[in-house]
């Protein structure tokens, strides 16, 4: 319903709707309208074209590392290494990428390059979806190094930063194997205890109950 003012007349005034400002305004300053619809039209165009190729790289780089996974899985070690490196440079902005580095730690460590597998995992320490994983397999690999007080400190680090992960168990187990390799007996009574509280009724506690009614390892 158009705007109404009375003026001294005593007669109705239609005031001029926002509609017909508008257009007015347009009239006037058409170069500048016509300009910032062409800005606006290009804008959308790109993001459609940033969108779809995006997509595809993303898709593509995921088809190359599931390739490069089932080659190196595959005993084709080099090639699968070569695979995963190429996603890392060609599609580093991709989800796909830090899988990738995640994929050549695992093979690494299958192979028992525990120091080499390490740097890679050290990469994702700071990623959102995969750090824990980084974390956690980071232990793994200075324990399996002979490294049992850097293990140990990866562990903690992994349980204080993620206790609700469902890695949690394995990890707590993991610690308290670590406490018992390097001879700290008490710390690892305490920590398969934990296990216990924790994760009763589950494979974790039955391991956890039978090491601390099994025989005690001998003080290192």
């Amino acid at each position: 319903m158009p705007q109404a003012t009375w003026i001294a007349s005593g007669n109705l005034e239609v005031a001029p709707s926002k509609f017909n400002n508008a257009l007015t305004w347009i009239k006037h300053n058409r170069e500048t309208f016509i300009g910032s619809a062409v800005i606006l039209l290009a804008a959308a165009i790109f993001a459609v074209y940033f969108f779809i190729h995006y997509r595809d790289l993303r898709d593509t780089a995921w088809k190359n590392l599931f390739i490069a996974q089932q080659v190196g899985y595959g005993g084709n070690i080099p090639q699968a290494q070569q695979q995963l490196s190429a996603i890392e440079t060609s599609y580093g902005n991709t989800s796909a990428a830090p899988y990738a580095t995640l994929t050549k730690g695992d093979i690494l460590f299958a192979q028992g390059k525990y120091a080499e597998a390490g740097a890679e995992y050290a990469k994702l320490l700071n990623s959102k979806d995969l750090g824990p994983f980084a974390v956690y397999n980071l232990g793994k690999c200075k324990e399996a190094a002979g490294d049992l007080a850097g293990a140990q400190a990866q562990y903690a680090d992994f349980l204080a930063k993620d206790p609700e992960h469902f890695l949690a168990p394995e990890a707590h187990t993991s610690l308290a194997r670590a406490q018992e390799m390097s001879g700290a007996l008490d710390l690892a009574k305490t920590t398969y205890e934990k296990i216990v509280l924790l994760y009763p009724d589950t494979s974790w506690a039955m391991q956890a109950k039978a090491r601390l009614t099994g025989p005690a390892p001998a003080k290192k």
